[in-house]
């Protein structure tokens, strides 16, 4: 009997010890999973060679529950010129162009100026690239083509990284990095130019000390038809921008949007299907390449569970589009793709908006050759105001439900929006059109631009 039980026992432990192996399995797997969360577990995939292609307006009341108007206070000591880029945060709005930076607060409030242009220790030379505010640590970071800033937000000047000198001490390349983008924690990243074709890298992660973090190859080397070096776009344009708190990385030739991970991975979030259409590697190094046959994706931008896209489709272009850009519009909720209805010049339903849009194009279809027409892009349908489009050049505020979509000039608003304009707008929301008019009131040609400011349900 005791060799009974002894047997019993020893089965028992191994059952026990079996049951404890899976839940160590378990927690792990669910551990490693937790770590992975919207780090790549679903790849979204977008086609976006579909024969059956919806063609449609889209208006703002659809995506879009508010459009605020901040402006710019105007003062002797904070005149700006033209349009600035503008990088806002929960509580601030900085201004920056070839000359200098306007820290404002939240509601158009003149605060300070950052830094200044020059050759000084706290000054920056060339045109800023990159403004960023961390409010977190209470830094403002700017970035110029060969140096790299930080100063506190009471504007005192803290530390200067020259950007040539670290990348040639790095052998990373003989170029200075581009589209410098703040990460997080005090850690930057930025592409690498492929002016030879044979750069060994492409994207780097560094700090303001000057330390590589990590280096990521360049996997599409190739060579360049007649040898030297080339500047192409379609090689040096890349997308970098935030959602939901996750860095995102896409370059133009690439039909792939990565997410750089906590563990410093780039891993595959949004592969769009080109059709065999994107621009092969081998043909990367052809000087002025003809791209009437390739697809590309200009820019993209995701807000919300939108995703708005700036395409060519070239001799594919889907008829009465224009060749030039196509706008899409991406909805994740329902996989629909919807291809931005275009308008002709001086016709309706946009006959008062020709002003506002975003560009004229000529029409694809060789019997309307020299038909102007134009994309109004997001139509306003909330206030009235002026039609838009997002896209990665645009300020996506730091709660990823905002983006000002657009920097209007005081004298354009006074001249576009008039009671004609208005006539002409359906608007949906009475009290943000009254909002609108009284700004209008308001203003005075010679004023600081004006943010349109859209928050995306």
């Amino acid at each position: 009997m005791g060799k009974q039980l002894i047997k019993k026992y020893m089965l028992s432990f191994s059952t026990l010890r079996f049951f404890v192996i899976l839940f160590l399995i378990g927690l792990l797997s669910c551990n490693s999973s937790v770590g992975k969360k919207n780090y790549g577990d679903t790849i979204l995939r977008i086609e976006l060679c579909s024969q059956n292609n919806n063609i449609n307006y889209l208006h703002a009341s659809e995506l879009v529950s508010d459009i605020e108007y901040v402006a710019l206070e105007t003062s002797a000591q904070c005149l700006i010129n033209g349009y600035p880029d503008v990088d806002v945060s929960d509580n601030y709005i900085l201004t920056y162009g070839d000359s200098n930076c306007l820290l404002f607060s939240r509601q158009g409030k003149f605060i300070r100026q950052i830094g200044s242009k020059g050759q000084g220790p706290g000054e920056y030379t060339g045109s800023i690239t990159m403004v960023r505010i961390d409010e977190k640590s209470g830094m403002v970071y700017i970035a110029s083509l060969y140096e790299l800033l930080v100063f506190r937000m009471n504007g005192e000047f803290v530390k200067k990284l020259n950007l040539r000198e670290f990348i040639k001490s790095n052998n990373i390349s003989t170029y200075p990095p581009k589209n410098i983008t703040y990460w997080k924690d005090g850690l930057f990243c930025a592409t690498i130019d492929l002016n030879t074709g044979n750069e060994p890298y492409r994207f780097v992660v560094f700090s303001l000390d000057g330390n590589v973090v990590k280096l990521f190859p360049n996997y599409a080397k190739f060579e360049i038809e007649g040898g030297g070096f080339i500047s192409n776009s379609i090689n040096d344009f890349a997308d970098i921008y935030f959602y939901n708190g996750q860095l995102r990385f896409r370059e133009q030739a690439s039909d792939t949007l990565f997410c750089l991970t906590d563990q410093l991975e780039l891993v595959p979030e949004i592969i769009f299907n080109l059709c065999g259409r994107d621009v092969p590697t081998n043909r990367r190094g052809v000087p002025f390449l003809n791209t009437d046959s390739y697809t590309r994706i200009y820019s993209m931008i995701e807000m919300g569970n939108h995703v708005f896209l700036s395409c060519n489709f070239g001799d594919k272009t889907p008829p009465g589009l224009p060749s030039t850009l196509q706008e899409l519009w991406y909805d994740k909720n329902n996989s629909k793709l919807t291809f931005l209805k275009q308008d002709i010049l001086g016709q309706e339903p946009q006959k008062a908006s020709v002003v506002n849009s975003p560009g004229a194009f000529i029409n694809s279809n060789k019997e309307a050759q020299s038909i102007n027409i134009y994309n109004p892009g997001i139509i306003n349908d909330i206030d009235g105001g002026y039609d838009f489009f997002p896209t990665n050049q645009m300020a996506r505020i730091q709660n990823n439900q905002q983006l000002v979509c657009k920097i209007c000039q005081p004298s354009d608003l006074l001249k576009d929006l008039t009671e004609a304009h208005f006539a002409s707008k359906a608007i949906k929301n009475k009290e943000a059109n009254d909002r609108l008019r009284n700004l209008l009131k308001n203003l005075h040609d010679d004023d600081n631009p004006v943010l349109m400011i859209a928050t995306f349900k």
